[in-house]
C-alpha cells in the first residue's frame, strides 16, 4: 500500500502535539500553514515553534531552592544571625558564612575581634554594612589571659606556640611571637543578646573549647556550629579535637563533618616531604533538636 505524505495541516497539527502538548489554535495553524507554503522548509515550523516563548515555558528546569534559601523557611520573617569570633578579614576568600549573608536574606552578623587593627580592617571594607557589628572583645572564659601576638596575626593565640611541633612542620616553622599583652576575655554567655543563632563560628587558635565553656546558655539557642578545631598541639596547653566534640556532644549537637583538612609536611634534611600529617581542620555541628531553640 502506498505511503501517503502528510499535509501541511496535519503536519503542523502534529509538531504541536509533540513540542507543545496540544493541538493548534487557529490563527497558529494558519501562520505556520502560510510559513511553510512560502518556504517550502518543514524545518522552519520546527525551528520556530522551538523558539517559541510557549515551549521555553513548557520545557524550562526549574532552578532549585538553595540549601541557604531552604533554610530559612522556619525562622518566620526573623533575620539570620550570625556570630563570628575571631572575626578577621579574609585575603583570599569569603567567610564561611557568606551565603547566608547575601542581600537577598535579611541578616544580621555580630563578629568579636580583639585586634583593634584587624576589627578596623573588617568593619573599612564595608562588606556587611548596616548588618554588622564588631565588637572589640577576646572570647573566652572570662578570665585575663595573655594574648600572645604572632609574626603572622592569623595565628596569635591565647595559648603560646608549641616550638616542639611547630619546628618540625613546613610553614609552621615560620612562626615566632612578636609581642604578648594581657587581656580580659568575656564570655559569649554575658556579651550576647538573647536570641537564637543560626550560625556560631569560632576561629580562635586554640581558645575554642575555652569560648565554648563560657556559652552554655549561648549553646541551648544555637543551630549550626563551625569551629576550627586542632589534632595536635600547635599551641601549648590547647585542648584538641576529642575535648571539642565531647563537650559539643553534652550540648546536644551532633558532628556532621570535618572540612578543609589542612595536612603539613614534615620537615627533614633534605626538606619538606609529602604532606601527610592531619593537624588541624573545621568541624561543623548540628543541633540534634534545632525545635528547642528559645
Amino acid at each position: 500500500m502506498p505511503v501517503q505524505a502528510m499535509d501541511d495541516a496535519s503536519y503542523i497539527t502534529a509538531l504541536y502535539r509533540h513540542l507543545l502538548g496540544r493541538q493548534p489554535d487557529a490563527e497558529g495553524l494558519s501562520t505556520w500553514t502560510t510559513l511553510l507554503q512560502q518556504t517550502g522548509d518543514p524545518t522552519a515550523v520546527m525551528a520556530g515553534l522551538l523558539a517559541s516563548a510557549e515551549d521555553r515555558a513548557r520545557n524550562a528546569i526549574p532552578t532549585p531552592a538553595s540549601p541557604a534559601a531552604e533554610a530559612l523557611d522556619g525562622l518566620e520573617g526573623r533575620p539570620v544571625v550570625v556570630v563570628d569570633v575571631g572575626a578577621q578579614a579574609l585575603q583570599f576568600e569569603d567567610h564561611v558564612y557568606g551565603p547566608l549573608c547575601t542581600p537577598a536574606i535579611s541578616h544580621r552578623i555580630i563578629g568579636f575581634e580583639p585586634l583593634l587593627g584587624k576589627l578596623n580592617e573588617r568593619v573599612s571594607l564595608g562588606k556587611g554594612g548596616d548588618a554588622l557589628t564588631m565588637l572589640p572583645y577576646a572570647i573566652g572564659d572570662g578570665d585575663r589571659h595573655v594574648l600572645h601576638i604572632n609574626n603572622d596575626d592569623a595565628t596569635s593565640s591565647l595559648f603560646p606556640l608549641n616550638p616542639s611541633l611547630c619546628r618540625d612542620y613546613e610553614h609552621l616553622v615560620t612562626l615566632h611571637t612578636v609581642d604578648r599583652v594581657e587581656i580580659e576575655t568575656r564570655k559569649l554567655d554575658d556579651v550576647l543578646p538573647p536570641e537564637a543563632i543560626d550560625f556560631l563560628k569560632l576561629d580562635i587558635q586554640g581558645a575554642e573549647l575555652m569560648a565554648l565553656m563560657g556559652a552554655q546558655n549561648v549553646l541551648s539557642r544555637t543551630a549550626v556550629i563551625h569551629c576550627e578545631v586542632e589534632f595536635a598541639p600547635i599551641y601549648q596547653g590547647q585542648p584538641l579535637y576529642p575535648d571539642v566534640q565531647q563537650l559539643l556532644n553534652a550540648a546536644g549537637f551532633s558532628l556532621i563533618d570535618l572540612i578543609v583538612p589542612h595536612l603539613y609536611a614534615p620537615l627533614t634534611a633534605a626538606g619538606p616531604v609529602s604532606q601527610d600529617r592531619l593537624l588541624w581542620a573545621d568541624a561543623v555541628f548540628f543541633q540534634d533538636s534545632p525545635g528547642a531553640r528559645g
